[in-house]
């Protein structure tokens, strides 16, 4: 019988290995090595009496986020605290993992971009990329849906991909697309 637990083997390869990392944020908001050590195992007995750890996404920031909650703990129990530690404590950056209003914004104009070439194919093209693309319907449902054959829906998916994907392209390249992508490729 191991006497090791299912959240002492996940701290000690999840947590464990990144303790070096841990130790030197705990000493930047502590500014004493002793203390910084003391934070860290505050910190470990958090992490290790925790219920959902399985849940956690990304351990080594969870620890640096509970070294810090725990630093911050500290500071409102003392009553004089260096104003370098809350300013150290400011500085860490967490990434937040929404995207920022440049990528939505960017992301938009991709995806007008790509609703304009879409729209600019012909009537049957255009709907077969639709449901396929858009909707996610299998070829073959799209055929019975339309009373088309199977090969005509791939021909239609085809073509119409290609057109999409050259007037993306020339957007890119050159500016605005022309009003009507071309179904074709030129022989």
């Amino acid at each position: 019988m191991s006497w090791l637990r299912p959240i002492d083997a996940w701290f000690a390869s999840a947590i464990l290995p990144h303790e070096a990392a841990l130790l030197q944020q705990a000493r930047r908001w502590t500014g004493d090595p002793d203390e910084a050590r003391d934070l860290l195992h505050e910190a470990y007995a958090q992490l290790l009496q925790l219920q959902a750890w399985e849940g956690i996404a990304n351990p080594p920031a969870y620890a640096v986020r509970t070294i810090r909650n725990c630093a911050l703990q500290r500071m409102r129990r003392a009553r004089i605290v260096p104003m370098r530690q809350f300013a150290a404590l400011e500085e860490v950056e967490f990434p937040d993992p929404a995207p920022d209003s440049f990528a939505v914004a960017s992301g938009r104009e991709e995806l007008a971009r790509m609703i304009a070439a879409v729209d600019a194919l012909p009537p049957m093209c255009r709907r077969v990329v639709q449901l396929r693309k858009f909707e996610e319907m299998a070829p073959r449902a799209i055929a019975e849906l339309l009373g088309i054959s199977l090969s005509t829906v791939e021909t239609h998916l085809a073509r119409g991909t290609l057109a999409v994907a050259r007037a993306l392209r020339a957007e890119a390249s050159d500016g605005p697309a022309p009003a009507k992508a071309p179904a074709r490729r030129k022989a």
